[in-house]
């Protein structure tokens, strides 16, 4: 059975009534074919696959402290979290790999997606956060992981930020459209797009968009860990 947020969801409360030890072995294995996905639909390497292993016991280490991913999701890193991301980098990899291409990731929290694509391969990642408990994981997450050259935590509001020019704007569970696109235009070169992702309220919050001026080329794909979510991009953006 192909493991997605609903399936898991359904599982969960399978097993709730079961012994604990059930319970982890269940997590364990979700977690394992998550890293067979990472493998066999990515290519990663070796290296690249035991980055990812150090960011997710990371976020886990910091978890209880500072709550930096939603509490019920903690416990599926791997599918809820790294997966979910890294869902978007066949979108935007061909772009993302050129040496001088910068992406710009909106209210990066835990590093999703900004930390994932630079661990899968990303010339340059700036990670724009404004709070600061999260920079100081950001930039830790970026140790960790070897990617200190190719990122950098920007602790500042996007709205006041200086333009970054970027050629992909990336963004999840951030802010409604509208909203996005107000804050995010200033810092996209001519030319660049948005790779975001979306929960169940998409068409909506593109007919809001649209309402608001925004005028646009969008293409979605399915999600692949939320069965009600999608990939969203968008290309040509105006008002």
């Amino acid at each position: 059975m192909e493991i997605n947020a609903l399936n898991l969801r359904l599982l969960k409360t399978t097993l709730a009534w079961r012994p604990i030890r059930i319970y982890k072995q269940f997590m364990q294995t979700n977690t394992e074919s998550v890293k067979k996905w990472f493998e066999t639909e990515l290519h990663v390497s070796r290296e690249t696959l035991s980055h990812l292993e150090h960011y997710a016991d990371l976020v886990v280490k910091w978890q209880p402290s500072i709550n930096i991913v939603g509490a019920s999701t903690a416990e599926d890193v791997w599918a809820r979290h790294l997966q979910d991301s890294a869902q978007i980098w066949p979108h935007l990899a061909d772009i993302a790999q050129k040496p001088d291409a910068k992406i710009i990731d909106f209210g990066s929290g835990a590093g999703f997606p900004g930390v994932v694509l630079s661990i899968l391969g990303a010339s340059h990642v700036t990670m724009m956060e404004s709070v600061t408990k999260k920079t100081v994981f950001l930039s830790e997450a970026c140790r960790v992981c070897g990617c200190l050259g190719k990122t950098r935590v920007a602790r500042e509001r996007i709205e006041s930020a200086k333009p970054e020019n970027a050629d992909i704007i990336t963004a999840r569970a951030f802010a409604p459209l509208p909203k996005l696109l107000e804050m995010g235009q200033r810092h996209l070169k001519p030319g660049g797009k948005y790779v975001l992702l979306k929960g169940r309220a998409f068409e909506s919050e593109l007919a809001d968009a649209r309402d608001a001026g925004w005028r646009f080329s969008v293409t979605t794909f399915p999600g692949l860990v939320d069965p009600e979510g999608v990939v969203m991009i968008l290309e040509g953006v105006v008002r």
